[in-house]
C-alpha cells in the first residue's frame, strides 16, 4: 500500500520487525511524498523520480549467477531479485521473484514457481559438477 503524506524533514520511525513496512521518501511528478516500503526494498524512490504514483515499485537486492571466463572477466548469466508494485489491488503489491537473463529478457515468478525454478537450478548444478568430474577424469 502506498501512503501519501506531506513532506517531512525526517523519515518516520524505523521498523523493528522484518515484516513491518517503513515509510520512505519518493519523488513523484516532481513532488516529494512518503511511500510505504516493504522491509526488503532497497530502491531509491527519490532517484527513480517516477511520473505517476502507480509507477513506483519496490525492489530488493539482487542474487547474481556469475560464470568465470578463461582469460577474461567473469560474466553475469542471471540475476534475481524481488519486485512489487504499489497499485491499489492486492495482486499489484504481491512480491514476485524476477529472473533476469539480460536487460531485455526476464521472468516474473510467484513464490511457488520460483521454488520450482530453484529446484531446476540445483539439478542443473549437479549435472555441471558431473560434467566437470568427467572432464577431470578423462
Amino acid at each position: 500500500m502506498t501512503t501519501v503524506l506531506p513532506e517531512q524533514t525526517s523519515a518516520p520511525g524505523s521498523a523493528t520487525s522484518e515484516s513491518v513496512p517503513r515509510l520512505r521518501p519518493a519523488l513523484v511528478n516532481g513532488q516529494r511524498i512518503w511511500v510505504e516500503c516493504p522491509i526488503w526494498c532497497v530502491e531509491d524512490h527519490v532517484a527513480a523520480s517516477e511520473r505517476h504514483l502507480e509507477d513506483v515499485c519496490h525492489t530488493s537486492g539482487a542474487a547474481d549467477l556469475v560464470a568465470p571466463r578463461e582469460g577474461g572477466p567473469s560474466q553475469l548469466l542471471l540475476l534475481s531479485r524481488l519486485i512489487a508494485g504499489t497499485g491499489s489491488a492486492p495482486e499489484d503489491r504481491q512480491p514476485l521473484v524476477t529472473i533476469d537473463v539480460d536487460d531485455v529478457n526476464g521472468m516474473y515468478l510467484e513464490p511457488a514457481a520460483a521454488d520450482v525454478f530453484a529446484d531446476g537450478l540445483v539439478a542443473f548444478a549437479e549435472q555441471v559438477r558431473a560434467l566437470a568430474r568427467t572432464a577431470r577424469d578423462a
